[in-house]
């Protein structure tokens, strides 16, 4: 059979608008030339507070319109709606049996689609409408926690750009985050958690540099229960609380020296990774019967997930795609005589291992580096990695305004406009083919090779950024910074000691 042409003209004019639209937003920020500068201490205007309160309102309308707008995509609405269904009229039990269900989600979400079917139900409200379509409102209650995820990182970065900008800047931040197309698209269109995840990452990376291991590695654990790809972070978390324990003056944000000694590290970060460990396993063993105990649901949803789709690349725009390798096999031989199973994995060993390089020198210079380093991680093994779906690049996003807000570097900003606009494409492009029942992107199509070859440049760009930043400590000031502030952030980043 045929495919169906591949509709670039249609979603480039689809993505093209929503990014003018966008970066509207983006020219408001950058006219304002003293926006950013050092917090100046003070009384706040009540009408601050107003002006966020309404926006994020504003946001979260937006999104439910377009939740009633797109219904969501086919594949995961059809499964959302369906286990939420299951878990609210048949518990937990018996769920995970491969021969009545095949979930492919780990259990944290089902708890989540469980309660949204309950507050659907209460509202008299299941799966389906009278016509045989799917209920809107269920559908709407199902992506309701994605949609309150993007507004909570919005007001996230709001509050944490709000400690060392003016009220200007935070709000036109928040602004950036709350109205980002892609965040839209995904979460009140699609349907998708990816913002859960990244929320949680985001938190996580929070409180391990205000000295709360315990509190971030529970928080990472639930990152986890929802979506195995925090398991992405893995590494390079586990480098940071390495330095936690052995070189702690560099790692609190205040540089003061921890009080606890090394023992007592170790012990706060052996209860973090028990915290972790814990909460999975309290949280499957409701799922547990005897056809399928706890153990067994971990292993299956963590280790069978990752591999279910054996690609180079599932829809990605990446290295693979680029080549032309999208839904290759990954037993078929790439370069020097290696599979492009063993291609990726080289690749992501070698992504992994500089993330962690640049965090390890990059945490001495600033605070930021963890948050910089994960974005990068994400980044480097969505490009050079195989198995990755069209998604999977999606968490580099607000970890990036988050790196931003540390740094201040306009470069940071740049490659959040520039990925926001790939991203979107891709997730257009992959949720078009869903529609038409044919999930293979082509290729040759224009299209996907140029947006394959955006993705591919732009991560080039992006490891140099990482590596002036966080290895040579240069940081280039944005373009709305003051002319003191700017000549100072020229110079090489100042030591952790020296930013008290």
């Amino acid at each position: 059979m045929t495919p169906t042409k591949f509709p670039t003209e249609q979603i480039l004019i689809a993505s093209i608008l929503a990014t003018i639209a966008f970066l509207l937003i983006y020219m408001v920020y950058v006219s304002i030339k003293k926006s950013r500068a050092v917090l100046v201490n003070g009384v706040r205007d009540k009408s601050d507070n107003f002006l966020v309160v309404w926006t994020l309102l504003a946001s979260l309308l937006l999104h439910i319109l377009f939740s009633y707008y797109i219904v969501g995509h086919k594949t995961d609405i059809g499964c959302f709606t369906s286990w939420g269904n299951k878990i609210f009229r048949n518990g937990f039990q018996n769920f995970y049996n491969p021969q009545t269900n095949f979930p492919d989600y780990p259990p944290g979400y089902m708890y989540v689609l469980g309660l949204m079917a309950r507050i659907a139900d209460l509202f008299g409200h299941g799966v389906y409408a009278a016509d045989g379509s799917y209920d809107i409102f269920y559908v709407t209650m199902i992506k309701l926690p994605s949609i309150i995820a993007d507004i909570g990182s919005a007001y996230l970065v709001y509050r944490l750009a709000r400690k060392k900008l003016r009220f200007e800047a935070a709000y036109l931040l928040m602004c950036l985050a709350a109205f980002c197309p892609v965040f839209i698209y995904v979460s009140g269109g699609w349907g998708q958690i990816d913002q859960i995840l990244s929320i949680l990452l985001v938190i996580s990376i929070i409180l391990l540099n205000s000295n709360k291991p315990i509190l971030a590695g529970f928080v990472y654990g639930l990152s986890i229960l929802l979506k195995p790809q925090a398991l992405m972070a893995g590494p390079l978390l586990a480098i940071a609380y390495f330095c936690y324990i052995f070189d702690p003056d560099f790692f609190s944000p205040t540089d003061r020296k921890c009080a606890d000694g090394v023992g007592t590290r170790i012990m706060k970060t052996v209860a973090a990774v028990a915290c972790a460990c814990a909460l999975l396993i309290v949280s499957v063993i409701p799922f547990a019967d005897d056809t399928m105990p706890w153990y067994s649901i971990i292993l299956q949803k963590y280790m069978g997930t990752a591999t279910s789709y054996k690609y180079a690349s599932v829809n990605a725009y990446n290295i693979y795609t680029l080549f032309g390798k999208n839904w290759t096999p990954i037993t078929e031989k790439a370069i020097l005589g290696l599979t492009y199973g063993q291609l990726g994995t080289v690749l992501m060993v070698l992504s992994v291992g500089f993330g962690g390089v640049l965090y390890f020198f990059g945490r001495k210079k600033h605070s930021g580096a963890l948050s910089l380093a994960t974005a990068f991680t994400f980044a480097s093994l969505f490009t050079l990695g195989h198995y990755m779906h069209e998604r999977y690049l999606f968490p580099v996003l607000l970890l990036l305004l988050v790196a931003y807000i540390s740094y201040g570097d306009r470069r940071l900003i740049s490659m959040f406009m520039c990925w926001s606009a790939t991203t979107l494409v891709n997730c257009i492009a992959a949720f078009y083919y869903s529609k038409l029942h044919e999930y293979h992107l082509y290729w040759d199509e224009r299209l996907v090779f140029w947006c394959s070859l955006a993705n591919v440049i732009l991560f080039v760009i992006f490891c140099g950024i990482c590596t002036d930043i966080m290895l040579r400590g240069r940081v280039k000031a944005d373009v709305f910074a003051d002319d003191d502030v700017s000549a100072k952030a020229q110079k090489t980043v100042p030591a952790r000691k020296a930013e008290k």
